[in-house]
């Protein structure tokens, strides 16, 4: 009987946790359409990042990310990233990667050259799996001064899939400081969902706020994004 209780008691779980990711995914739909609460802008990204072992300890990959912005309407940014991936052991990796930026700023295409390096964790606690990163960056930025940035991102993800699509929510938050200004700019806060049971390009969905701070003043702009890993 105490096993049958458990059974049920992880089915309403399950249950209640794809009710919460379908609620949010339509909340933020709505205010894409709306253009409500408090949001700048609404913009869509997409990623699909290609990897490839070298051996069981190194891996090179290459990224390409597209966003669009002005209400999904526009490309406002994209870069390519190239790098090398390499496992310390169980926990930790390090990698080393080059970045190139093209945005639209305004009436201006700016292009931006940025290496970067970074230095990652993971680990498990029960149903939850942990992972950190730190990254440093070098931004080589056209008519700017060159200048450093670190990126530190925190993500925690529940189970091993739910239904038969093998679904697994993760949040996820990102904090970037600016070396040149000596202070926190920019900080991202990701809902979203991983697809396991699709191997061969392993889709995840996601929900993301991105706040700019910029002479004490916040700016948000909402994403609704996809990225593909193969």
């Amino acid at each position: 009987m105490k096993s049958i209780y458990n059974w049920f008691n992880m089915k309403k779980l399950n249950q209640r946790i794809i009710k919460l990711i379908s609620n949010i995914l339509y909340l933020f739909a709505m205010k894409g359409i709306l253009f409500s609460q408090g949001l700048d802008d609404i913009q869509f990204w997409h990623a699909e990042k290609f990897q490839k072992n070298i051996n069981d300890k190194t891996s090179l990959s290459l990224e390409q990310d597209f966003r669009s912005g002005e209400n999904m309407s526009k490309l406002l940014y994209l870069h390519a990233d190239f790098g090398f991936k390499r496992s310390l052991n169980n926990s930790y990796s390090i990698n080393l990667n080059f970045r190139e930026v093209f945005e639209q700023k305004g009436q201006n295409l700016t292009r931006e050259h940025r290496p970067h390096v970074q230095i990652a964790w993971k680990g498990k606690s029960g149903q939850f799996s942990i992972s950190s990163r730190a990254r440093m960056e070098y931004r080589i930025r056209q008519g700017k001064d060159s200048v450093f940035r670190n990126r530190d991102m925190i993500s925690l993800s529940y189970g091993k899939g739910f239904t038969s699509l093998k679904l697994v929510p993760y949040l996820a938050n990102e904090l970037f400081y600016d070396f040149e200004k000596n202070e926190f700019n920019r900080n991202r806060f990701y809902v979203g969902i991983k697809v396991g049971s699709i191997k061969s390009f392993k889709p995840t969905i996601y929900i993301l706020i991105q706040t700019k701070i910029a002479n004490d003043s916040f700016t948000h702009i909402g994403v609704l994004g996809f990225k593909f890993n193969f």
